[in-house]
């Protein structure tokens, strides 16, 4: 197929039109605090992630907090948008080790990554969450 200068133009045009008025993903402005109740969905389950932050100026900073009912630790980073924590069991063992980056759309917030078992059915996998 052979594009001439015009149908090149007009494909351009059409491109960067979609880009400027379509709803896009904001990957950069990271919040200074994840602190709060988000919605996650990791190992084919839904549920909850409670993060606390304390008060801060470290370039990444502390979190806890809880995901499914079980007590976290990590850190969030507001200059780059990562997010790593470890999920602890009731015996306060490490189970799993999340890692995540944030991003924006409107105002909510967003969580993407992945996530190693280290017990049990060992393996990576997805996760997200939304607040």
């Amino acid at each position: 197929m052979t594009v001439n200068f015009k149908q090149g133009t007009a494909i351009a045009v059409c491109c960067v039109g979609s880009l400027l008025w379509g709803s896009a993903a904001y990957a950069d402005g990271w919040p200074t605090s994840v602190a709060g109740n988000w919605s996650v969905f990791a190992n084919q389950s839904s549920g909850a992630l409670s993060i606390t932050q304390p008060t801060s100026t470290l370039n990444c900073r502390p979190i806890s907090g809880s995901i499914f009912g079980n007590p976290i630790q990590g850190f969030y980073c507001p200059t780059s948008g990562r997010i790593v924590f470890v999920r602890k069991n009731t015996s306060g063992i490490t189970t799993q080790y999340y890692q995540g980056n944030l991003s924006q759309t409107g105002s909510t917030l967003r969580i993407g990554g992945s996530f190693s078992s280290i017990g049990g059915s060992y393996g990576e996998y997805s996760f997200y969450a939304t607040k």
